[in-house]
């Protein structure tokens, strides 16, 4: 298991004890650690076990005065992750750590992380190693995930570990669009997006050109603390390279031929938001080497200025290429490469999630529908199923551009599309790797398929409905779908109904009076008087 996978697993944990036994056994699997523990912060000062692996039993319920121990003094004091390298100083866990065979041992590596919720103390995460050196391939950036994870299942106090909605993934541009996770490869995307995003660690989004590689970065930048301020994207690949430097860390007047004022670079701009770096194995040398000094200090150089900058802002990098290879080839930077791929999300190309094209296509349908003033776009089963053979070697851009080329050659047959419902055909459709017989194979659509209209002597396609299955009355089957929605967002959210309204985009008072309504939860007793 990887160590992203173990910090996924986490996102279905229902309550505070047990996702705090599943970040620890996720991060026993991530490091060499013996013994690991959580410690929640009480009103007094003082710290108490509320987790652990590798203690004694008895060590669950102990609690510290932190004034009366160095090392807890020290940790609830930190900023960050603090190593002990002291072993002559006195470790309060010094004789609860198991060895494998139930004898206790001393400890000699020590390392805590502060767990802070709005800005105080909650508590601290605390790894413990009989070996001196057993602590050392735990990075420090990998100790704040697991700590912001630790921090997140003691803020919902009780509640589950994480409230996992779907990212609000929006276009931002030409040919962008959003990335339904009707498909099992795009559930796992907005999996990863919902651990990540909350957190300041640099993410690698990698994958085929065209398959939204920039939606997923605006969805980590919106579902972060980071929303509020900007998010600066810079595509890597337009800039000439003897600009790069200047146009990612700004200069000074004079700084080269034609600098005839100081410049703010695009890091700036990101103060306090995120910067996408689109197409980052574009980057020449000198520029990767500025970047990894951002990446491992906080700091850039302007052109032409001796002193560096402190900067902060996250880094989102995108690339459809090979950086194992650009690396071993010499055009990328090693160091920059690792410390780039601490999480990379990789975004499946369309031919590996046809599911999603139906979805997809009728989104494309009716946003140019809206342009053209057209009553809506429908599809014959031909059309569509043509559309979820293709090969898309351009993905999710390419699929866009078919669409909107079927709808535009139907406007131009039929004359006028405004106010008129359109139904693309098989023929409107040019799709490379598609058979030609679709229409007459006979072939089953996908599941969930948009609802598609039926021309002269072609069948409709009503997603995964029998032909023959009773039509359920208009008010009923919304009722139905009502109650299957609220149900699947309080069972995420453990019965938490704040949670709950927002997975649904609801207040917390409507969602529960909702579910009172539906019989999801049991009605409030009436107070006596």
């Amino acid at each position: 298991m990887t160590l992203l996978d173990a910090v996924l697993s986490l996102s279905e944990a229902p309550a505070r004890d047990e996702a705090l036994q599943r970040i620890l056994r996720a991060l026993a699997q991530a490091s060499a650690a013996d013994a690991l523990s959580v410690l929640t912060a009480a009103d007094d000062g003082s710290v108490g076990v509320a987790a652990q692996i590798g203690l004694s039993p008895a060590a669950l319920g102990l609690s510290f005065q932190p004034a009366e121990h160095p090392r807890l003094r020290r940790a609830t004091l930190a900023a960050g992750p603090l190593r002990f390298l002291d072993p002559t100083e006195p470790d309060p866990y010094s004789g609860w750590l198991l060895g494998s065979a139930g004898e206790m041992h001393p400890i000699h590596a020590c390392m805590a992380v502060p767990l802070r919720v709005q800005g105080r103390l909650a508590g601290l995460l605390t790894l413990d190693a009989c070996d001196p050196r057993g602590l050392h391939g735990l990075h420090d950036e990998d100790a704040r995930v697991f700590a912001g994870l630790c921090a997140g299942a003691l803020r919902l106090d009780g509640g589950p570990a994480f409230a996992v909605e779907a990212p609000r993934l929006v276009g931002g541009g030409a040919g962008d669009a959003a990335l339904p996770g009707r498909s099992a490869a795009m559930r796992r995307v907005e999996r990863e997006i919902a651990v990540l995003a909350p957190l300041s660690v640099p993410v690698l989004v990698t994958g085929e050109t065209g398959v939204g590689k920039e939606l997923i970065a605006r969805a980590l930048h919106e579902r972060s603390p980071r929303a509020g301020r900007a998010l600066v994207v810079v595509n890597c690949a337009a800039i000439p390279a003897q600009l790069v430097e200047s146009e990612l860390f700004g200069h000074r007047k004079g700084a080269f031929t034609g600098a005839t004022a100081a410049r703010a670079g695009r890091f700036e701009a990101a103060r306090g938001g995120t910067i996408f770096l689109d197409e980052i194995g574009e980057l020449p040398l000198a520029a990767q080497a500025q970047l990894l000094r951002v990446l491992q200090e906080g700091e850039i150089q302007p052109v032409g200025e001796d002193r560096p900058r402190r900067v902060e802002a996250r880094v989102v990098a995108a690339t459809n290429r090979d950086l194992r290879r650009e690396v071993a080839e010499g055009r990328f930077r090693a160091d920059l490469f690792h410390r780039l791929w601490v999480y990379p999300i990789c975004v499946p190309p369309l031919r590996e999630r046809r599911e999603d094209i139906p979805a997809l296509c009728e989104r494309f349908a009716a946003e140019l529908a809206a342009e053209l003033g057209a009553a809506r776009v429908d599809l014959t089963e031909p059309a569509l199923r043509a559309l979820t053979e293709g090969a898309w070697p351009g993905n999710v851009r390419e699929l866009k551009n078919a669409v909107e080329r079927a709808v535009l050659r139907r406007t131009m047959a039929e004359g006028s599309a405004a106010g008129r419902a359109l139904v693309l055909r098989r023929e409107d459709v040019d799709v490379e790797g598609a058979g030609d017989d679709a229409a007459e194979r006979g072939a089953p659509g996908c599941p969930g398929a948009p609802r598609v209209a039926p021309a002269a002597g072609e069948r409709l396609w009503l997603a995964s409905a029998p032909p023959d299955a009773p039509v359920e009355p208009l008010a009923d089957a919304l009722e139905r779908a009502r109650r299957e929605a609220f149900a699947r967002a309080f069972r995420a959210a453990g019965g938490n109904a704040a949670v709950a309204g927002r997975l649904l985009g609801l207040s917390r008072s409507f969602a529960y009076k909702e579910a009172v309504r539906l019989g999801l939860i049991p009605a409030p007793e009436p107070r006596k008087r």
